[in-house]
């Protein structure tokens, strides 16, 4: 999975008049120019001059001349024009991604996950140790650690070069990275995840909740690419929500949006007990994996493992309904590990949605996967570091560099 994903906002630009008119200085100008022309260069790749000019509306002697700094630099990088007529060849300009990495992380109970990419969000390399939910806690910070080291050397990549860590944690988080609980390992609850992370390769770093990750990660480079508002069901041995309204986490005052551990009509991570307990799997079609046995042979046709997985389907639409119902989304994308069985489970939650919705929002599988997560923490890196690029004071930009600390260490 590769590709170009996420830039500075458009309308990130769009307030450049009024802070002229406000009396913003030249060298203030000078920047925003500088990051409009980034911005155009990374979403569209090499560009000529020309090019540039007319997709930020600015004059291209101003364009060539911020270009040139750009190069002088570092940000861009001049391609080698090749001539295939008459007349000069146009020279084609690029946004340096290999001159930074980021590291996305997702940690679970039953896992640690790495991802490993360049400033253009593309994937270098993707490392997985498994671990389990009974691991002590400073065992599962060791793992941590060598999955780090692992991404980075098959990566080709030394600790100096990575601008930002991002952590996707299963638990409940607040605004400082610290896990305040978790059900699923049961001593993470007080750790410091966020401290950690920046001692470990000394950059900033920033930890959220996987399932706001996973929702991230669809939103922006998967099965809900173009909608504004999203809501993502992390379904499996355990449960989650992720929201996205206008295209931005929904986190809640206090960092539990989307958390229904409270709630036992809207919870249903039990609701795994039908799944596992069916008894209706032939024999040939055992895996070892009691839930997955169950979802293919349901997908088979056989009796008794489709009444199971109706009755758990029950159960998950209700918690997606009220979730539906108060946001109304425009897509609801079912996430974690039975996203792989999305064309049984999609029609049937369909079907229970539609009795409890005035509308159905679409309903997607998703299309990352295990990844989602980790690929969530790479989007989440790479703007927290251009977000970062916007709010630094000062004038024109110097040479390409990691951004300052301070103003990248918060959450989205």
């Amino acid at each position: 999975m590769e590709g170009r994903t996420e830039s500075i906002p458009k309308n990130s630009f769009d307030n450049m008049a009024d802070m002229v008119t406000n009396g913003a200085d030249l060298g203030r100008l000078r920047r925003i120019n500088e990051l409009a022309v980034i911005a155009a260069v990374r979403e569209s790749g090499d560009l000529r001059v020309a090019q540039i000019a007319e997709r930020i509306g600015i004059a291209r002697t101003s364009v060539g001349e911020v270009v040139r700094g750009l190069v002088g630099h570092g940000w861009l990088e001049e391609k080698v024009p090749v001539a295939t007529g008459r007349g000069r060849p146009a020279h084609r300009y690029r946004f340096r991604a290999d001159a930074g990495y980021v590291l996305g992380l997702d940690i679970g109970a039953h896992s640690v996950r790495a991802v490993l990419a360049d400033l253009d969000g593309t994937l270098l390399t993707t490392v997985r140790h498994l671990t389990a939910p009974s691991l002590a806690r400073e065992e599962r910070l060791r793992a941590i650690g060598r999955t780090v080291t692992d991404c980075l050397r098959q990566g080709g990549i030394t600790p100096g070069q990575v601008w930002m860590t991002v952590a996707a944690s299963t638990g409940w988080i607040d605004r400082d990275g610290q896990i305040l609980m978790s059900g699923s390992i049961p001593d993470w609850a007080g750790v410091d995840l966020t401290g950690h992370l920046r001692a470990l390769l000394g950059v900033p770093a920033v930890v959220e909740n996987d399932s706001r990750l996973a929702a991230l990660a669809e939103h922006r480079r998967g099965a809900g690419q173009g909608v504004r508002d999203l809501v993502l069901l992390q379904a499996g041995r355990r449960t989650g929500l992720g929201l996205l309204i206008d295209g931005r986490l929904h986190c809640g005052f206090g960092y539990v949006a989307g958390d229904l551990s409270m709630h036992r009509a809207l919870k249903w991570e039990p609701a795994i007990e039908y799944l596992l307990l069916c008894d209706a799997v032939p024999s040939t079609g055992r895996t070892g994996d009691a839930v997955a046995d169950v979802l293919v042979a349901a997908a088979e046709g056989h009796t008794g493992a489709l009444v199971a997985v109706r009755r758990y389907v029950r159960e998950m639409a209700i918690a997606a309904a009220a979730v539906a119902s108060i946001l109304d989304p425009e897509l609801i994308v079912l996430g974690g590990s039975m996203s792989q069985h999305a064309d049984l489970l999609l029609p049937l939650l369909r079907s229970e949605l539609d009795l409890l919705c005035l509308r159905t929002p679409d309903l997607r599988g998703s299309s990352l996967g295990a990844d989602s997560a980790a690929l969530g923490a790479v989007c989440l890196a790479l703007e927290h570091l251009f977000a970062a690029l916007l709010t630094e004071q000062g004038g024109p930009l110097g040479p390409l560099r990691r951004p300052r600390e301070p103003g990248v260490t918060s959450h989205a």
